[in-house]
């Protein structure tokens, strides 16, 4: 997962100055980039595969808010 979370801070931009507006950006960053995955997958086993992941991923990012926001701080 933390390869993951690393690729995702690696393409996340955004121009918020905001430490909360960041956070929230993010979050939708994670959502929209695992909503382009699965809309790309025809089979429903494979699709279900990445909502568990991405729900997995935005659940963690939500109870480690802070070290999301010191990393998205830098």
């Amino acid at each position: 997962m933390n390869d993951l979370l690393n690729k995702l801070f690696n393409s996340f931009e955004t121009k918020s100055k905001n430490q909360k507006q960041k956070f929230n950006d993010f979050l939708y960053h994670v959502f929209v980039s695992f909503d382009g995955i699965i809309d790309g997958k025809k089979h429903k086993r494979k699709s279900d595969k990445y909502k568990q992941i991405r729900q997995k991923i935005i659940n963690y990012i939500i109870a480690n808010e802070r070290a999301i926001m010191f990393k998205l701080s830098r």
